[in-house]
């Protein structure tokens, strides 16, 4: 069976798609760019995080700032996506040290976005918040899973 156009230009979106979820955690979890937010998080998307809902980049900033004080050093890995239609779907594990005590901490989770005219529209996240404030000395929690 030949390959048809439309069956290119699908590869070609799931890949983009693909590559936009590893730059997002590369640039502004890896590199710490704060700016790539604005870059890469449109006013009209949303991310859904458990309960907690962010609407554009300056809600998710609030959240970002406050995890960053609490955590430095943050390497998010991308372990595997999966890209379907117009959503992408990430596993990730991340790794960091709690800033106040210099410890070494470790967490898991599940992304899946969706786009729109090639942007991001949404998004939903799931990740082992718990196993994190587990892991964290003297920190609340409420620190920074309620900020929006």
């Amino acid at each position: 069976m030949p390959v048809q156009e439309g069956d290119i230009q699908m590869a070609d979106q799931k890949e983009t798609q693909r590559t936009f979820a590893a730059r997002w955690f590369e640039e502004v979890w890896n590199k710490s760019r704060r700016e790539a937010i604005d870059e890469m998080f449109p006013k009209d998307a949303v991310l859904y995080d458990g309960r907690v809902v962010y609407r554009g980049p300056e809600e998710f900033k609030r959240f970002y700032d406050a995890l960053r004080e609490q955590l430095s050093e943050v390497r998010v890995t991308v372990l595997e996506t999966i890209s379907e239609g117009n959503m992408v779907c990430v596993r990730w594990s991340s790794t960091s040290k709690q800033t106040s005590t210099g410890k070494q901490l470790e967490v898991t989770g599940m992304s899946l976005l969706r786009f729109e005219d090639g942007h991001l529209a949404e998004g939903w996240q799931n990740w082992d918040q718990y196993g994190l404030f587990q892991q964290l000395e003297g920190a609340d929690s409420k620190s920074f899973s309620q900020t929006a």
